[in-house]
């Protein structure tokens, strides 16, 4: 047997299989690798001239390269279906294109360290094209040593403009019930809307009384996108759920909402960012649109039944106590001491799609060195938390959104909250003199007329603001006198452990 001869023909083995595995990372595509192309079905191009240049009538073509490291990606689009109905203009450039206006043209990219590469287009609609025309892009997706991949994008010119309007069975609910609300869809647009997405987001007490397994849920929002086998709705056309979508109030629930939105099921159509890892299904009946009579259904007597805006919101027969929160400032003449007052929301109801306010009066004998002040806010021109007011209670100065001055009346706002919490308001107070009678007052109240938090105990809207002058000098603060026992403590411990050394160094001497 020629061992020789048999150790040679193993090494040269291994050194083919080691360079065909070297060879094959450096091309960035393996045998385990696959190609995913990503483009919208459907791509309406709008004919207003006011949004033809926005970013709606874009086309974005992504590719995903899995399974190997970065990699060349050539992408061929063929147009040829497009004539006379739209064209590709250039977006943002990840490639280098020669000229868009052949009717078949390519592009190569590079992968990023997400495996994916994708270029995007502005489409615009072809001279002499008219609402309801329609063409087809096709793709070819390439890389090495991969099997290739196709796909295709129909872009329809006009936009479907769909609007979505809501009743609930009911206008008030009690706490832990449950409210049916009816959807309906409407297609406003000049083309139909082939496939719907519909968007729903419960919040402030509302959640879902039940799942649909076409649905996706992250918390209180879900998204159902239904294709065109399921729902085309034609201009003028209406579509409605096939049951009302049930929604259930929490316990501490007062002002829940729920919103509603819907979307032709094209580029429009956008997951939000990470849903797949945050997201569940639903379990229950899948939902479903129904063809209905594009007219107004008869709603409730009471006139809030539907009220206007983007947000459903239903009264819950419960209430909220709010409790004043005041304070005790001590410390020396001179001294300044650090204030903080607010409200607590006592429940059981919570209050948090409301404001509620909080009226200071500073103490006589004290004044304001520091008010609550955010500079974001002041940047953006967004009223303060807190704003001084004048004796008769108009503001001091002329925008809310800039640092306010030192007054004897204070009005501040905040969210309700859940029941339970807790909101306070830091001020800086300067302690000038000693008085008797100071006069010191929180006050706590309701800001929203339209949801009110029917407060059944007045009795703890008020609390004092109290100041307690200790002896000292005008730098010492309320945290010097909590620590100073401490660091007496700390310096007699000192004091005693320097005597037994002294005393231990003289016994030492003495001995030697």
């Amino acid at each position: 047997m020629n061992v020789t001869g048999s150790r040679g023909r193993w090494a040269a083995v291994v050194v083919a299989a080691a360079l065909v595995a070297l060879l094959g990372g450096c091309g960035g595509a393996s045998g385990g690798s696959r190609l995913r192309l990503h483009v919208p079905s459907v791509v309406y191009v709008s004919t207003d001239p006011d949004r033809a240049l926005s970013s709606e009538n874009d086309l974005d073509v992504s590719q995903e390269l899995t399974g190997g490291g970065p990699a060349d990606v050539s992408v061929t689009f063929d147009v040829r279906g497009l004539a006379g109905v739209a064209m590709l203009k250039r977006g943002a450039e990840r490639c280098h294109i020669e000229r868009i206006r052949r009717p078949v043209f390519g592009c190569t990219m590079r992968t990023d360290r997400q495996n994916s590469a994708s270029q995007k287009f502005h489409v615009v609609p072809a001279e002499g094209s008219r609402a309801g025309d329609s063409g087809v892009v096709r793709y070819t997706v390439r890389a090495p040593g991969v099997r290739a991949v196709t796909g295709r994008t129909t872009v329809v010119v006009g936009t479907p403009e769909l609007e979505v309007a809501r009743w609930p069975d009911r206008t008030t609910v009690a706490p832990g019930g449950t409210v049916g609300v009816r959807v309906v869809v409407r297609n406003t647009g000049e083309v139909p809307a082939r496939g719907v997405v519909l968007r729903m987001a419960a919040r402030d007490g509302f959640s879902f009384d039940g799942t649909h397994r076409n649905c996706r849920y992250d918390g209180g929002s879900a998204w159902c996108p239904l294709p065109a086998s399921e729902a085309v709705i034609a201009p003028g056309e209406a579509y409605a759920l096939a049951a009302p979508e049930r929604l259930r109030a929490s316990a501490d629930a007062m002002y829940p909402g729920v919103a509603y939105s819907a979307d032709a099921l094209a580029g429009e159509y956008v997951e939000p960012p990470g849903s797949g890892a945050r997201s569940r299904a639903g379990s229950g009946p899948a939902l479903r649109l129904v063809p209905t009579t594009p007219t107004t259904p008869t709603t409730p007597t009471t006139p809030t039944a539907d009220p206007p805006g983007p947000e459903l919101r239903i009264a819950v027969a419960n209430h909220a106590d709010l409790a004043a929160v005041g304070a005790t400032v001590k410390g020396p003449v001179g001294s300044r001491q650090e204030l903080r007052i607010g409200f607590r929301t006592r429940g059981p109801g919570s209050p948090r799609g409301a404001r509620v306010t909080v009226d200071l009066t500073v103490p006589a004998g004290t004044s304001v060195v520091r008010s609550p002040y955010d500079p974001e806010r002041d940047e953006e021109v967004l009223d303060q938390d807190c704003l001084a007011l004048r004796p008769d209670g108009t503001p001091l100065t002329e925008s809310a959104a800039d640092r306010q001055p030192p007054a004897r009346r204070y009005a501040c706002s905040a969210p309700g909250g859940r029941a339970g919490g807790l909101t306070l308001f830091p001020f800086t107070l300067r302690i000038d003199r000693e008085m008797a009678e100071r006069g010191g007052e929180v006050t706590v109240r309701g800001a929203d007329p339209e949801h009110p938090g029917h407060d059944d105990r007045p009795a703890n809207d008020t609390a004092g603001v109290a100041v307690r002058v200790w002896p000292g000098p005008a730098w010492a603060t309320a945290t010097f006198y909590a620590t100073a026992p401490a660091g007496l403590v700390l310096v007699l411990l000192l004091a005693a452990a320097a005597v037994v050394l002294r005393r231990r160094a003289r016994r030492g001497m003495t001995t030697g």
